[in-house]
């Protein structure tokens, strides 16, 4: 842990907000959209305008920024420990549009003209494939299940992800300023992070006012170098400026900007060892290595087994990333209805070496596998235009139109396979190349959705989206060009009745769309994957309990057609070989049930339970020639639990103790789509929590926290016959397995400190 760093970032966090704040006197501001004992409380926009939770007939699991930094969610990764229904695919490199599943439905694949099933908007603009990576200074977040394509466009097959930020306030200097600091090996800490947060509102005018807030969020491990006993540095800092302005009293100006940029070393998070056979054969018997995989990692201090997070690398690689975006909003009453204009422009780019640069991060083994440093850039352009009915009306309605245009261009990548017979005697063995791409996205779609209240308590609903989408992909090697032109409909039909002031159900059926994908292989001509159509039906149930505790209970049933797969193996050469497909007939289908707000004035409690049956179609082949036709998804649990909750007891007249809990359960997850046992990962709980004292008027708190408590070494990915295998003298075949182990892998402990001024 660089200690000198940390102190630096919290003292300039702490100083450079504490003088001038406390000169204003400022007392604690209000939290936007933080849960309070009434449910009118919990304010979302999952249809595009301010509603009651209990409202709207969408499954949704709201988080509250009190919920979010007391589970410590500080990245889009840690998301997935908020909502039974909702996983995050942490593995580099192929989380398209931040890597969301909800249900067991979503994209993983390294195509680079892929969309995501789960979109993740910010403040109504959709990330796209520019999507950020850590959360600061935030309201609420909303999982939305089911397509959204309606309302949210042709990224949103499976759900969204809706995360709004704070927005400035008018007429009053506030700051803030929290951190999260831990050690490798203090208080039996895995790894250490250290995560510096600091907001300024700064008042402009009466009807004007700028927030300004960043992080620095610094990781040392998980993975560690066993050649020099230093764990990989993972660092990550991101700023964002909100300026929000009401020159009269109909008009509203919101522009945000946002810059974020990743420095990663020796890969970060990847592949590490976690089985390991004796000598093996690989390149049809061409090379033989007599010592095998086992015994050459342990002549540099690494041992294969559950959790092993070393590996041994004489290089030392680093790689960068950056995503950085604004978007302009301007809303206009005009009476009965609200005009709404989102213009916003997103560019990410990554640089170096990145995770596939040394896959097997592995120097004394014979084989090598390595990839050159790749040059990626991407932008995104959008624009939407929006009419919106007041809330209430006999028929509330929003309209509109929304383009997007993507661009992503990549430099030729190569990866090279080299034989290492002995220390000094390299033979190269294959060396592959893709060529120059230049992959552009261009969408333009109309929709409206409307509902029409029938009766006091009866509702009926309606939407559509027709969109137009055309993906190109230029190869520059041979000056070709494939284009796959698409044009959809999209829709939504429902009703919802009150069966009580405080009770409402609903049902709906709605057809949703993502756009294809051109695969392009290291050989061959690129190939389309048709886009992605999901049919899903839900009913539900919500309810405000004990006053402002909401209960949120659906049940559900989805099967698209062409799901789009990507398939991994590892060839006879050590390279691993990703096919993307379309698998038509996948479902999924089960119950949720979600509670979520205040119990009480001193419990605050979210929990949920999914069983979500998401299943290949019958007669399925995987990867291993097996039938795996109606088993469950690879990456996808059968059953999921959530459960986070504080509670809060008076010490004395100025100060009040805490104890939170945060836990997930989840059943076997396999992580490839075959029969391989190796390859899942068994039942497990993940337990963490804090306990801790803040002052009465919440303008400090310290505690100390532990994730993952029991130091459960869940799997981000895992990918069988990695490197080669070996075969017994029996003639058995043994297989080496590879994991990717995250942050969530293993136990973190560390002291957090928070002042509000």
């Amino acid at each position: 842990m660089n200690i000198r760093k940390v102190a630096l970032l919290s003292g300039i966090a702490l100083s450079t907000l504490s003088a001038p704040a406390f000169a204003q006197g400022a007392g604690a501001p209000a939290e936007e959209g933080t849960v309070a004992a009434s449910s009118s409380d919990i304010i979302v926009t999952a249809q595009r305008r301010a509603e009651k939770v209990t409202e709207v007939p969408i499954s949704i699991t709201v988080a509250s920024a009190a919920q979010l930094e007391r589970q410590q969610v500080n990245t889009v990764n840690d998301l997935a420990r908020i909502a039974p229904s909702l996983e995050i695919q942490s593995a580099p490199g192929q989380n398209t549009g931040g890597g969301g599943s909800i249900r067991g439905i979503g994209t993983l694949t390294f195509s680079p003209g892929a969309v995501a099933s789960v979109g993740v908007v910010v403040d109504q603009v959709s990330q796209g494939n520019a999507n950020i990576s850590d959360l600061f200074d935030i309201a609420r977040v909303e999982v939305l299940k089911g397509p959204q394509g309606t309302l949210f466009g042709l990224t949103t097959s499976a759900g969204v992800i809706n995360i709004t930020t704070n927005a400035p306030e008018f007429g009053e200097f506030s700051a803030r300023a929290r951190t999260e600091l831990s050690n490798a090996g203090t208080a039996g800490a895995k790894y250490g992070n250290q995560v510096v947060q600091g907001v300024i509102n700064v008042p402009l005018a009466s009807n004007a006012a700028a927030r300004i807030s960043g992080v620095a969020n610094l990781r040392q491990g998980v993975n560690r170098n066993a050649t020099t006993g230093d764990y990989n540095d993972n660092d990550r800092y991101g700023v964002r400026g909100r300026l929000l302005w009401e020159p009269t009293d109909r008009l509203t100006v919101n522009l945000i900007g946002d810059y974020a940029q990743t420095r990663s070393e020796n890969g970060g998070d990847f592949f590490t060892f976690v089985k390991t056979s004796g000598p093996g054969s690989f390149l049809g018997g061409a090379g033989f290595d007599a010592v095998g995989i086992t015994g050459r990692l342990a002549s540099c201090g690494v041992t294969a087994r559950e959790g092993n997070r070393d590996y041994c690398s004489d290089n030392a690689q680093v790689g960068k990333s950056r995503s950085y975006g604004g978007s302009l909003q301007v809303d206009y009453a005009a009476d009965p209805f609200t005009l709404t204009s989102i213009t916003s422009l997103r560019k990410a780019d990554e640089t170096g070496y990145g995770a596939a640069s040394d896959v097997f991060r592995g120097s004394p083994l014979e084989l090598q596998v390595a990839n050159d440093p790749v040059d990626r850039d991407l932008s995104l352009f959008t624009q939407e235009f929006r009419v919106s009915s007041a809330s209430g009306s006999p028929i509330e309605y929003t309209v509109g139109a929304f383009y997007s245009n993507q661009k992503q261009t990549r430099i030729p990548e190569t990866v090279r396979v080299t034989l290492v017979p002995v220390p000094g005697v390299l033979i190269p063995i294959v060396t592959s190349t893709t060529p120059a791409l230049t992959i552009r996205d261009e969408s333009l779609a109309f929709f409206g959705q409307a509902t029409g209240h029938v009766t006091d308590s009866f509702r009926l609903i309606g939407g559509v989206r027709y969109t137009t989408d055309r993906l190109s992909v230029n190869t520059a090697s041979s000056n070709s060009e494939t284009v796959l032109d698409v044009a959809k409909w999209s829709w939504r039909l429902g009703a919802q009745y009150d069966l009580a002031p405080t009770m409402m159900t609903y049902a709906t059926v709605s057809r949703g769309f993502k756009g294809g994908q051109i695969a392009v292989p290291a050989v061959g001509d690129p190939s389309v994957v048709q886009p992605e159509i999901p049919t899903s039906y839900e009913a539900g149930l919500k309810a405000t309990l004990f006053g402002g505790w909401v209960a949120d209970l659906s049940v559900f049933y989805m099967k698209i057609q062409n799901f789009q797969a990507q398939q991994c193996t590892v060839d006879g050469n050590g390279i691993i070989s990703c096919i993307q497909t379309n698998i038509d007939g996948v479902k999924t289908r089960g119950a949720e049930l979600n509670f979520f707000g205040k119990v009480s004035e001193n419990l605050s409690l979210n929990t949920g339970f999914i069983y979500a049956k998401a299943t290949y179609p019958g007669g399925f082949l995987g990867t291993d020639g097996t039938n795996i036709g109606g088993t469950q998804l690879a990456n996808a649990p059968r059953y999921k639990f959530t459960l986070s909750g504080e509670y809060q007891v008076p010490v004395g007249e100025n100060f009040a103790g805490f104890l939170s809990v945060d836990t997930v359960w989840k059943s076997r997850v396999r992580y490839e789509a075959n029969s391989i046992a190796d390859t899942t990962f068994r039942p497990h709980w993940l337990v963490g929590g804090r306990v801790g004292v803040r002052t009465q008027d919440e303008r400090y708190t310290v505690s100390v926290f532990v994730r993952n408590l029991f130091n459960v070494h869940e799997p981000s990915l895992m990918q069988s016959d990695f490197p080669y295998s070996s075969t017994t003298p029996g003639g058995a075949v043994e297989g080496n397995i590879g994991a990717i182990y995250g942050s969530q892998s293993f136990r973190n402990v560390g002291i957090s400190l928070d002042a509000r001024f």
